[in-house]
């Protein structure tokens, strides 16, 4: 597999997670994980291919360096994240006025690329730097 190919897939992967994640506001976002999370935990987890792409890649070309690893970081800080916000928000009950206010404010589109455009970046280096 060419190092493109690796690029584009990774690329096609970030728009996927993009188009299902995708709402105005950070609610309606966290409101389509708390249905997946709502059917199973793997679900959640299945539904970020772009998550399962870098490791993917990690494993598949045996690389573990910087750019993978702060890949693998993002992402899963990213995902834990809107976890704990799918368990404050449905699950305890504990969001103030104030937050949801903040999450009801409109996200800007060019938000929504910053995945697209950042990940197959660093799964370049990635690959490159072998």
């Amino acid at each position: 597999m060419e190092v493109w190919h690796i690029v584009i897939l990774s690329l096609i992967a970030e728009i996927v997670e993009v188009l299902w994640q995708y709402s105005p506001t950070m609610i309606g976002v966290i409101d389509k994980i708390r249905r997946i999370y709502h059917k199973s935990i793997f679900l959640l987890l299945f539904a970020h291919v772009g998550y399962l792409y870098i490791l993917y890649v990690s494993l598949r070309f045996d690389i573990l360096n910087w750019p993978i690893v702060v890949a693998i970081a993002f992402k899963t800080l990213d995902i834990f994240t809107k976890i704990e916000l799918v368990r404050k928000v449905y699950v305890n009950q504990e969001i103030d006025e104030a937050t949801q206010e903040i999450m009801s404010v409109k996200l800007s589109p060019w938000l929504w690329l910053i995945g697209p455009l950042t990940y197959p970046y660093l799964i370049w280096l990635a690959v490159t730097q072998v």
